[in-house]
């Protein structure tokens, strides 16, 4: 629990400190008087008046910051002072200044991204392993133990572009375009038992493309990922049943079992590897197992009952409380990108404009009505999030870090009051008119926004609770 607070914090408080930041030094580089530039919201942590005569703070939550400028239309300003004011600013130096934050976002999510093509990451070819019965996937005459080459002509080196491609598809009508290169399944399971750096990917034959149907596609909210949905699981080694390690008060341990244990069959039924008896395991909850074991050189059979779980989807599965020996993957499936400096700055500028892309899209189908307001999410999920992604290590936090920066850059530049991107409306409206646009106006905008704003994030923090 504190370490999810804590992660969550840190990412909140530095990306919210570089956007107001951004707002801050162009304010000043533009001449314009900075009152105040706080970061959060309630009970102030820090508080001091700066030799600049800015008063900085910083308070506990920070889920959101300002930097407030003189300005003539709420403060009384001196003759000597008004040019200082942000309201008597040119028209161009007020959309400098109020688009420096959601820019200064994205500018921060592509050196974040370069961090991570220069720090190299080992990821995974993504190669698919079962199929599951009646979904898009077999629907589409697809089968396991193939490379995924591409989806919609979009090249899927990893599982993260996997992912990625099948995201732009979501409330989709019509075909998702899958090209696929068979492999040898014996000799990449073979490749798991015998490790070596000299191995290729065993191929078999040519290419062939799918057309995988759906009709508005994962356009309510589902907790399965687009793969699953798709009906395709990712391939796994089919490893030894070896017990590595037993979860306390868990059906193994009140079972018998022990470390080093090799499980060799199940009610008299010869487990192959890890992924049949996972199988066996989950479709037979709360039920009475007779596990057939090995124990140094003796053969035992031991009686247990397994105990049970509701999985993402909602079903009952069957859970015995145990771990087994680390999956070993094939060199053959893997493989590290790490770019230069060059490289990958150009590479993290590409990846925050796909993401901000995506962002734009995701939102216009929901605003369309393709994709169901149950997808909007909220500060909870935000936080486990955060958890989960600080524990997998640095890099995938600061991956993490990335895609809430440019999140926060693009929903900040949307053209809706009370955010950057309405204030940024009315100044070009300004500019194409000749004339402000009137406080009258403004204010009711202003309303609107607000209105807009705190549904969206009622419906989040609904969603947030409905899930978790």
């Amino acid at each position: 629990m504190l370490t999810t607070i804590l992660t969550t914090l840190f990412a909140l408080a530095v990306l919210v400190g570089i956007h107001e930041a951004g707002h801050f030094f162009v304010a000043r580089w533009s001449g314009v008087k900075v009152l105040r530039f706080a970061v959060g919201f309630g009970r102030p942590i820090f508080q001091r008046i700066g030799q600049d005569g800015t008063e900085y703070v910083f308070a506990w939550i920070p889920l959101g910051g300002y930097v407030r400028m003189l300005d003539s239309r709420n403060d009384d300003v001196p003759q000597h002072e008004m040019a200082a004011a942000f309201d008597q600013q040119k028209v161009w130096v007020r959309i400098a200044i109020v688009a420096a934050g959601p820019i200064v976002n994205l500018v921060f999510a592509a050196l974040l991204y370069a961090v991570v093509q220069m720090a190299g990451t080992t990821q995974l070819i993504p190669v698919i392993g079962p199929v599951l019965a009646d979904s898009p996937a077999q629907t589409a005459g697809v089968t396991p133990v193939q490379q995924i080459i591409s989806i919609d002509g979009q090249a899927t080196p990893s599982w993260e572009t996997v992912n990625l491609a099948l995201a732009k598809r979501i409330g989709a009508t019509g075909y998702i375009e899958v090209a696929l290169q068979p492999l040898d399944s014996a000799v990449l399971q073979q490749q798991a038992v015998q490790a070596s750096a000299e191995h290729q990917l065993p191929q078999l034959g040519g290419v062939v493309s799918y057309r995988v149907p759906v009709n508005r596609w994962m356009a309510e909210a589902v907790q399965t990922s687009p793969l699953s949905q798709l009906g395709i699981e990712p391939w796994r080694p089919n490893v030894p049943i070896v017990v590595d390690r037993v979860i306390e008060g868990g059906a193994a341990q009140l079972g018998g079992l022990r470390v080093g244990d090799k499980i060799v069959a199940l009610n008299q039924q010869p487990m192959a590897g890890f992924n049949e008896f996972v199988g066996y395991i989950q479709s037979h909850p709360n039920a009475s197992v007779l596990v057939a074991l090995e124990r140094g050189e003796e053969l035992l059979m031991l009686p247990l009952t397994l105990h049970s779980d509701v999985n993402q989807a909602g079903d009952l599965i069957g859970k015995i409380g145990l771990g087994v020996a680390s999956i070993s993957w094939p060199y053959s499936i893997q493989y590290r990108q790490q770019l230069g400096l060059v490289d990958g700055l150009i590479a993290g500028a590409q990846k925050t404009l796909e993401m901000a892309s995506l962002t734009l899209s995701f939102l216009g189908r929901m605003v369309q009505g393709a994709v169901s307001i149950e997808h909007l999410s909220g500060p909870i999920s935000i936080a486990k999030v955060a958890a989960a992604s600080a524990a997998s290590g640095l890099i995938t936090y600061i991956s993490f870090m990335a895609y809430l920066s440019v999140s926060l850059g693009v929903l900040n530049l949307l053209p809706v009051p009370m955010l950057d991107g309405g204030h940024l409306l009315y100044y070009f409206i300004e500019l194409v008119t000749g004339r402000k646009v009137p406080d009258r106006i403004q204010a009711v905008g202003l309303r609107i926004g607000m209105a807009i704003v705190f549904s969206v994030m009622i419906i989040a923090i609904a969603n947030d609770l409905m899930r978790h």
